[in-house]
């Protein structure tokens, strides 16, 4: 608790959030967004962040804003768990450099307490706080919770603040609702996957990442009580 902390973009922090997240003491910040991600919504940072990491990892559906844009064009006009689930597995199996730099960080206590965000803080961030749980041996169905909680905390928020825009573009938002929330059986295919690929979220940390056995035990010493 108070370790690790998933979030969204942080260009919209208040003075007050800042003073509130500078209060738990987080030192590290891991951006998953691209560059073009970062420079239109530049980060907000709070006096005790030492150490900023961008570690960009490109992906259609995760890339909220460009994809949005897609939406109101018209070049995408349906999106299905399935769909969610196909780019989760791809964005496990094409950015082994990015999430192997993020769990060298995790796994260092020197680098925590550590916040790790994207744009919408669902997708490659829940990724990355799925595997970490898992690996310390959560269940998988707490698991799956933690990701969902997304749409309670912020899915369900931005879809209501998109809607207008979206549907005076013709947009049917309900056809396209799993890119823009947390829909729990894609989360489960894609653990299912590292399961069925990787032996499991401590093989794909410690086989695919290349961070060894050592690096899980590690993990688990400095987050488990």
């Amino acid at each position: 608790m108070g370790a690790l902390f998933r979030s969204d973009r942080l260009s919209d922090l208040t003075d007050g959030d800042l003073e509130e997240l500078g209060s738990y003491g987080i030192r590290t910040v891991v951006d998953f967004r691209t560059e073009a991600e970062a420079a239109r919504d530049a980060s907000r940072l709070w006096s005790t962040v030492t150490t900023h990491a961008p570690l960009p990892i490109g992906d259609e559906i995760a890339q909220q804003h460009e994809f949005v844009e897609r939406l109101r064009m018209g070049e995408i006009t349906k999106v299905t768990d399935d769909d969610v689930a196909d780019s989760y597995r791809e964005i496990l199996e094409k950015h082994h450099e990015r999430y192997a730099a993020f769990m060298t960080l995790a796994i260092d206590v020197e680098h925590l307490p550590l916040l790790f965000h994207c744009t919408a803080g669902k997708d490659r961030t829940g990724l990355a706080a799925a595997i970490i749980l898992e690996a310390c041996g959560v269940e998988r169905e707490t698991v799956l919770d933690d990701y969902e909680l997304t749409n309670e905390l912020r899915a369900h928020r931005r879809i209501e603040q998109l809607r207008p825009s979206l549907e005076a573009a013709g947009v049917d938002v309900d056809a396209v609702r799993p890119a823009l929330s947390a829909p729990r059986p894609a989360m489960q295919s894609a653990l299912a996957h590292l399961d069925a690929s990787h032996g499991g979220a401590a093989g794909y940390i410690t086989h695919t990442l290349g961070l060894g056995a050592d690096g899980v035990e590690t993990l688990r010493a400095n987050l488990l009580i």
